[in-house]
């Protein structure tokens, strides 16, 4: 039989080695510092032909070595950086939240009264002369100065609103400026947005009655027209549908009107009269 003589396998300590790689020198030895986009890039491993290890010495500059921060540690510092902005626009917001509720108070107020207003602002009430008579004419037998009781229509122009007549109000009648009677307003009530009359009562001043008024009180055909005024001077309380009093008030009501004659009683022939609150 063939005889088979093992190989034994060479030893390569008697080759001569492979040719050495130069050592690096001085300048490669400093690597140029580079940017790390991302530490999470796959670090690519060596090929598998490459069986050598090889060692390396790189020096950096610290001055030159760059590191991004993560998003967390960004986000930290950039609060750190600009807190002064932040408090700079709190309070920017505080004050333009005062003045949005200082506008918005200011609006409900101004609401509130025109509608107070609209609703309970008082008006004068108007007046209107009915007629005149004459109370107690001079005769021959009575020379003592006449009474006058003067019929009036009044009107409430308030809808909402009441009206109570003091009994201390004055009132005075008058002829060319000269006084021919005085007397008090009597005390009456008057719905709100209604009608209603009321009589008069005056005393005759005394003195001398003028010459055109004493013709007109004789004169019973109702020829000599006179032309007389009245002033009063009446304090009211209103009060408000369903309880509400509103404050005093004191009106001053001026009628100007012609008769024909005091003697007559007739109709009044025209008027004008004015109310206003004091």
């Amino acid at each position: 039989m063939e005889e088979r003589v093992p190989i034994e396998s060479g030893d390569n300590s008697d080759e001569p080695p492979p040719n050495p790689r130069p050592p690096p020198s001085d300048d490669d030895q400093i690597l140029k510092p580079r940017r790390f986009s991302s530490r999470n890039k796959s670090i690519k491993h060596p090929s598998p032909l490459a069986t050598e290890s090889e060692t390396y010495i790189v020096q950096i500059p610290k001055d030159q070595i760059f590191s991004i921060p993560t998003a967390e540690n960004a986000a930290i510092a950039e609060r750190h950086r600009l807190p002064q902005k932040k408090e700079q626009r709190s309070c920017c917001n505080r004050w333009l939240c005062i003045i949005v509720t200082l506008i918005l108070l200011a609006l409900i107020i101004g609401t509130i009264m025109l509608t107070y207003r609209f609703l309970f602002t008082p008006k004068a009430p108007l007046f209107t002369v009915v007629n005149v008579i004459v109370k107690n004419p001079p005769s021959t037998q009575n020379k003592s100065n006449p009474g006058y009781q003067i019929t009036f229509e009044t009107k409430n122009p308030n809808e909402r609103m009441s009206i109570s007549y003091g009994s201390e109000g004055d009132a005075t009648l008058e002829y060319k400026d000269h006084k021919i009677g005085t007397g008090k307003f009597p005390k009456l009530d008057h719905d709100a947005d209604s009608l209603t009359n009321f009589t008069l009562g005056l005393k005759g001043t005394t003195g001398a009655l003028p010459d055109d008024v004493e013709t007109s009180i004789v004169d019973i055909k109702g020829i000599k027209h006179v032309s007389l005024s009245i002033k009063m001077d009446i304090p009211i309380k209103m009060k408000v549908l369903g309880g509400l009093k509103l404050r005093s008030k004191e009106i001053n009501v001026v009628c100007t009107f012609k008769v024909s004659s005091l003697g007559a009683g007739k109709a009044v022939l025209s008027q004008k009269c004015q109310s206003e609150f004091k």
